[in-house]
């Protein structure tokens, strides 16, 4: 018989077996607050960085093309390079074409077997998405907590780990944050 957490829902051990794409896969996060963060609940986990730029936006995917181990574009533009297109560019294409909005662009970077992916919808924030089910284990958590660094590092500005949303709220609880002025990481 589970027990039911502060936020309504059974609370979970730190094992748990589920079935993903590849089968089932024991998960086995290091410590219990991991499972809260990381609950498989069917949805995304949303990386932002608030009230950005776009030469933020263009510092940040630079960078994650440096450090990642393995980053992938995909975009519809047949005068940018269809691998490996300057950000700037594609930017200009996405954004500042009439028609450019209707057809987005797509990254994806790959930090040990977790994959972040973002489809950037506005110049202001710069939001990743990253499955919890690909969170396995504590290399899992170190690849999230790496990504997090990595983007307030570059953008100079605070990263938030909340649940899928639309749009971010400041009244959404952060799932893990952080800053890169004082350097501190923090969790629920």
């Amino acid at each position: 018989m589970s027990e039911t957490g502060a936020r309504g829902r059974a609370e979970r051990p730190h094992e748990a077996v589920h079935a993903g794409e590849h089968g089932a896969r024991t998960r086995c996060l290091p410590e219990p607050w991991m499972c809260d963060v990381f609950h498989l609940d069917g949805s995304l986990r949303d990386i932002r960085v608030l009230d950005t730029t776009r030469g933020e936006w263009i510092a940040v995917l630079d960078r994650l093309r440096v450090v990642a181990d393995e980053t992938e574009v995909e975009h519809p533009y047949p005068q940018l390079d269809p691998v490996h297109p300057a950000f700037d560019d594609l930017f200009r294409a996405w954004a500042d074409d009439p028609e450019g909005e209707a057809t987005a662009f797509s990254f994806r970077a790959r930090f040990g077997s977790v994959w972040f992916f973002a489809l950037p919808c506005f110049e202001e924030e710069i939001e990743f998405s990253v499955w919890p089910e690909d969170v396995l284990d504590g290399a899992g958590v170190a690849a999230v907590l790496r990504f997090l660094v990595e983007i307030a590092s570059t953008s100079q500005r605070r990263a938030l780990l909340t649940g899928e949303i639309v749009q971010y709220h400041p009244e959404m609880p952060t799932l893990i944050s952080h800053d890169p002025v004082t350097g501190v990481t923090s969790h629920i």
